[in-house]
């Protein structure tokens, strides 16, 4: 085998990498080595090949595979795809390929797309050279004039600025050239004027800010000769003495009035007088002017740079430290000066004006004096009445030293008396008045029982009680998971505290509502739903997801998730007939209505039950001519779908009082669903619908922000129709949210960006999910497309099996949108065999809230621990038993006691069931069952699902029903909700299940075979039964209590078990 046939062609195969000789090698990295600079500088086809003209291109294709190739276009490279961008022919896609080698064909498409979306509408008024030189200074960071005018000969830096300003639509980073020409005029000392000469991308006032920040940042300075030794004296001089006699003595042969005018420019400089400490010279004036040898005057010519207002802050506190009087002569006096002390710190800290503050200090001043010289003029007295004072005055204090030491000696003698044995005496006996006691305290107690709560005040004969409504302690929340999380941790204290404690035989005090332990059992419950757990999230349950963050998907292969049409990669639409009237939602048949209005419907009839949003939103409810509460008509919100955009969904903005149907968490959940369901298979996705768009519309909502709520809502449905695989017969101009325009500035107007949006990401990752799908096998050749790579602004004709379809259009919006996204999208619908839980789980809690919920009262209205009583199982005790059991979409499902239809439901949307059937006596519960079978056979359309198979017996019971029978015979999978069932009906369910075939589930709440059970011979499954017993893993499964509830999986054997012979 000759080396040439080895190679290949030049590419070295796994078969030939063994037999490469070293030669080879050296030549490849010798070529890797040449080609490596021609990757900055020019790198098309032509210019390798005249570069290298001794080599074969097969040679040179392979040493580049081996090579590292910057992202970055050189700039040849770069001419050329503008060029044929800017050219009004069609685009050469095989030429830019083949030009631009090392460039995958990816890149290349989404430079062209890049063109069109910042430079298309300016097509005409910017020449080719201007836009390779823009993309040239954005790709390379070449943002100065002397980088770019190599690039753009013969313009001038003004003319390039004023195209700058106008045309170039990147914002950019200041780039590090950027950064050093700052650097360098700062330290020239030049100004922002100077320096933007070098910066044509940026504005004077970005260059000023950045200038002031660096200069800041890296304290630059204007390098200027100083004088040193004349700046050491003033710095001594601030530092030492700033008084006007060291001023003075420092001076010496300067001049004295430029030294003091310098030393004042420099204070400036150093931010004031107020941010210089006081010297100590100048400390010592400040004293001797509290001590009265200096006057104010005289203190105040010597401190030269010291405001008036510094010199009394300061001596008020060196007097407050130093000078604080504390012996006077009378309480007057004392009583003066503590007041003016007071009153010069409040002063202070209130920064008062120097009027007011001078008028205060001389009015205090004035006082002291007056109490002063009443002090002079009061003359001292030693007659014989002062002699009799000083003498009582004498008696007195003997008299107090006498009388402290009479207690001090009490006191002693009774804590000797504490000490010492109590003396034994006989006991009294008990007087009468003992007994009247007790009398008085029977009365006491019996007015204490005969007031309100214990209040004390006793209800009088004829006298009305007043009634006060009691607290009861019921836990709000919104997030179920945190009551699974409480309630398990409360469950865990509990057996821990029951494993510490001693068997008791009894109890001292009996457990009654009001008890200690009860009280302490709530407030224990209160304490957990309080405290933020962190591991709230690890208690997630995989069968109840709370978001698409916390998603599960329900796998089963060759399983057939969406409808004919798009299983079969078709390019138009399930035709649906849509209707303006909008009660077709509820009504049988094909209709669906255009605008479903079922949300909006139950608030308008709870309206008592919802409030207004916050402020900025608009108002729930406005007075209307009568003067009556109305609904406010205006405030409606539509939102669109993506399969069928020109399908909307209404929703009245309001905020629910408890529990009912919150419109803003409804919305979010169509949101998350639109992922779950059409892009499940993208992380980035995901990030954008619940960053972007779920958790933006709660802060809005949170922020009382409606501007933010509405750019959200606009951006969504704006994307639906961009989204959009079908062709669509709307108009996207056409404003469906026009009447809440009004609670809007008149500023606002939505313009659908694809930046903003992140349309291409959404673009990008559908197509690269489609290749991927492709090259795994999972694609249908025959209505795949073979494209030919052109450029056109018309729409494509899109179905059929055309070879000439472009590979761009314009979207509805005017931005470039694939030609393959439509196919790649509909493939990966079409290979989908997995549907999310959370999904299923929402899509069937929309029903329930709009149908059931409204109508829950009624369905308690039925004879409680009966037969007939309504309990639910909630979707994740469905999602986790038919888990269990493993089911399948081949087998049939039938749940006997269906109630409202949710089991019957959920097997057939989650689980794909064959066939999924129910039955129901109660006639409230079956007409609410028929409803939502309605809702979610048209729900199920709007999303593109395959069909339901659904078989109901409503307002029928299954005891001797043939028709029943026969169904629950053929079914793999029976749901016996019995958990109240009687014996004598447990034993007719026997009865009705006997010929099911062998393998087959039955699914209970409580065991059909009783203990010591034996066969009686007559005809019942229960005979045939290996019964297993399971307990729920998660919480809140069930709709009658939140505890962890077991259940019982039933097996049906070919013969009657031994132990019930």
């Amino acid at each position: 085998m000759s080396e040439e046939r080895l190679l290949e062609d030049g590419l070295i195969t796994p078969r030939s990498a063994g037999t490469v000789s070293p030669v080879l090698d050296t030549e490849r990295n010798a070529l890797i080595a040449r080609l490596t600079p021609m990757t900055k500088t020019d790198f098309r086809k032509t210019a390798v090949a005249a570069a290298f003209p001794d080599r074969t291109w097969a040679e040179i294709c392979a040493a580049v595979e081996n090579m590292p190739i910057p992202e970055e276009l050189t700039w040849p490279e770069l001419q050329l795809v503008v060029l044929e961008w800017h050219r009004a022919e069609p685009i050469n896609f095989a030429m830019l390929e083949e030009e631009c080698f090392a460039r995958d064909r990816k890149s290349i498409h989404a430079r062209i797309m890049h063109l069109e979306e910042i430079y298309g509408a300016k097509r005409n008024g910017l020449a080719c050279p201007i836009i390779c030189a823009f993309e040239l200074a954005a790709q390379n960071q070449m943002l100065t004039y002397t980088e770019i005018s190599p690039f753009l000969p013969g313009y001038s830096l003004e003319e390039l600025r004023t195209l700058v300003a106008s045309n170039f639509p990147h914002r950019m980073r200041f780039t590090r050239a950027e950064v050093d020409s700052i650097c360098d005029g700062l330290r020239k000392g030049l100004g922002p004027e100077d320096l933007k000469t070098n910066l044509p991308f940026r504005r004077i006032g970005v260059v000023r800010q950045k200038a002031l920040t660096l200069k800041n940042k890296f304290n630059i300075l204007k390098v200027e000769p100083k004088n040193t030794e004349y700046e050491k004296i003033i710095d001594l001089i601030i530092r030492s003495d700033l008084t006007d006699t060291g001023i003075k003595e420092a001076a010496h042969n300067e001049s004295l009035s430029k030294l003091i005018k310098d030393i004042q420019t420099t204070i400036e400089d150093r931010g004031g007088s107020e941010s210089i400490p006081f010297t100590k010279p100048e400390n010592e004036i400040l004293r001797l002017s509290l001590q009265g040898e200096l006057t104010d005057k005289q203190c105040q010519s010597e401190l030269l740079f010291r405001s008036w207002r510094e010199i009394l802050q300061k001596r008020t506190e060196l007097e407050s430290v130093h000078s604080r009087q504390k012996k006077f002569s009378s309480h007057l006096e004392r009583l003066i000066y503590e007041a003016q002390w007071y009153s010069s710190m409040a002063e202070d800290s209130a920064r008062g004006s120097r009027r007011r503050l001078t008028r205060t200090d001389v009015e205090f001043s004035d006082l002291r004096e007056k109490a002063l010289k009443a002090k002079e003029q009061k003359k001292p007295v030693n007659g014989p009445e002062t002699q009799e004072k000083i003498r009582t005055n004498e008696l007195i204090t003997l008299k107090r030293k006498e009388t402290r030491r009479r207690n001090l000696e009490e006191k002693e003698r009774k804590k000797l008396q504490h000490k010492a044995p109590p003396i034994r005496t006989r006991s009294k006996t008990k007087s009468r008045s003992g007994e009247k006691g007790k009398i008085e305290k029977l009365v006491e107690e019996a007015e204490w029982f005969q007031s309100i709560c214990g209040d004390g005040h006793t209800v009088l004969t004829g006298e009305k009680r007043k009634r006060t409504p009691v607290m009861h302690l019921v836990p709000e929340f919104k997030d179920r998971q945190k009551l699974k999380t409480a309630q398990k941790q409360l469950m865990e204290q509990k057996k821990n505290k029951s494993k510490c404690k001693p068997d008791r035989l009894m109890s001292e005090t009996p457990m009654t509502e009001d008890s200690e332990a009860e009280k302490e059992s709530m407030e224990k419950f209160k304490n957990v739903m309080e405290t933020e757990n962190p591991s709230d999230l690890e208690e997630i349950s995989p069968y109840d997801p709370t978001d698409i963050n916390h998603d599960t998907s329900v796998t089963f292969e060759n399983r057939v998730l969406f409808n004919e049409a798009i299983s079969s990669r078709i390019l138009f639409p399930s035709r649906i007939e849509f209707s303006s009237d909008v009660l077709e939602i509820l009504q049988p048949g094909k209709l669906v209505p255009i605008n479903n209005t079922l949300a909006a419907n139950i608030i308008r009839e709870h309206d008592n039950c919802y409030k207004s949003l916050p402020d900025t939103f608009p108002p729930f409810q406005i007075q209307n001519a009568a003067g009556e509460m109305t609904i406010n008509p205006r405030n409606i919100i539509h939102i669109r779908y993506l399969l069928y955009p020109q399908h909307t969904e209404q929703y009245i903005l309001a905020e629910p009082k408890s529990n009912q149907l919150d419109p803003i968490r409804e919305i979010i959940k169509v949101f998350q669903i639109h992922y779950g369901l059409f892009f499940s298979y993208s992380p980035k996705l995901k990030n954008i619908i619940y960053d972007d768009f779920c958790q933006s519309m709660i802060l809005a909502v949170d922020g009382n922000d409606f501007l933010k709520f509405m750019y959200i809502i606009d951006k969504w449905n704006a994307l639906m129709l961009e989204l959009s695989p079908y062709p669509i017969e709307i108009d996207p101009k056409i404003d469906i949210n026009g009447s809440l325009r009004v609670y809007l500035p008149k500023s606002y107007a939505f313009c659908h960006d694809i930046k903003e949006s992140k349309i291409q990401t959404f673009y990008t990752e559908v197509l690269h999910a489609g290749e991927k799908a492709r090259k795994n096998g999972n694609q249908s050749p025959a209505n795949m497309f073979q494209r030919k790579m052109s450029l056109t602004l018309k729409l494509p004709v899109i179905g059929g099996h055309q070879s000439h379809l472009p590979e761009v259009f314009v979207s509805r919006y005017r931005h470039m949108r694939p030609m393959a996204y439509s196919v790649a999208f509909i493939d990966l619908l079409a290979n989908k065999t997995d549907i999310s839980r959370y999904c299923s789980h929402q899509l069937l809690m929309r029903a329930y809230t709009r149908i059931v919920s409204p109508s829950s009262r009624k369905l308690r209205s039925y004879k409680a621990f009966s037969a007939e009583v309504y309990g639910e199982l909630l979707p994740s005790f469905v999602s986790e038993v038919l888990t269990k059991i493993n089911y399948k979409p081949d087998k049939k499902f039938y749940d006997l006691g269906c109630g409202v239809g949710n089991t019957t439901l959920q097997a057939a949307l989650e689980f794909g069931a064959e066939k999924s059937g129910g039955c129901e006596i109660m006639d409230h519960a079956s007409r609410l069952a028929r409803e939502q079978e309605i809702f979610m056979r048209k729900q199920i359309l709007l999303f593109g699902l395959k069909a339901m198979n659904l078989s109901f017996a409503l307002d029928q019971s299954f005891v001797k029903n043939e028709k029943v029978r026969k169904e629950c015979i053929e079914s793999d999978v029976v749901l016996v909700n019995n958990y109240l069932f009687e014996f004598a009906l447990n034993d007719e369910v026997g009865k009705l299940l006997y010929g099911m075939k062998p393998g087959s589930k039955i699914i209970s709440l409580k065991n059909f075979i009783q203990p010591r059970y034996k066969s009686s011979g007559e005809k019942s499954i229960f005979d045939y039964l290996q019964v297993e017993r399971f307990e729920m893993s998660d919480y809140c499964s069930v709709s009658w209590t939140a505890n962890k509830v077991p259940y019982y999986i039933s097996t049906v054997k070919s013969e009657i078990l031994k132990e019930y012979l």
